[in-house]
């Protein structure tokens, strides 16, 4: 099952990021997210929380959100979804983006796989 056409990608933050966008999307095309991956680095000397969802320009905290943790402690991390299933679309011209809190010493990994559909 699935889209023929997913792309994964990843990104590696080092410091605390506010509405960073991790996948973009110009007018004319929706992203759809099938899975998220986050993880802590195991040199974080602090728990770090993290919220991903759709938005032009503020990441969400209610609709909209694909995934969240409110303090993910270092060596850890959790997946939404399996890259099979579709866990939200977002609206035409809708970026993905993320807000977390700062990893000291290291860093949160993000993993998305998505593909876009034309609106």
């Amino acid at each position: 099952g699935g889209h023929p056409n997913v792309v994964t990608v990843r990104a590696n933050y080092t410091a605390a990021q506010t509405d960073a966008a991790i996948v973009t999307q110009a007018a004319g095309g929706k992203i759809v997210v099938t899975r998220v991956m986050v993880t802590a680095s195991n040199a974080n000397t602090v728990n770090v929380s993290v919220v991903i969802g759709f938005a032009t320009v503020t990441t969400p905290t209610t609709t909209g959100v694909v995934a969240a943790h409110p303090g993910i402690p270092a060596g850890a991390g959790f997946v939404t979804g399996d890259g099979s299933g579709i866990l939200g679309v977002g609206a035409d011209d809708e970026d993905l983006r993320i807000t977390s809190s700062v990893p000291t010493t290291g860093s949160i990994d993000v993993v998305v796989s998505y593909y876009v559909v034309p609106t």
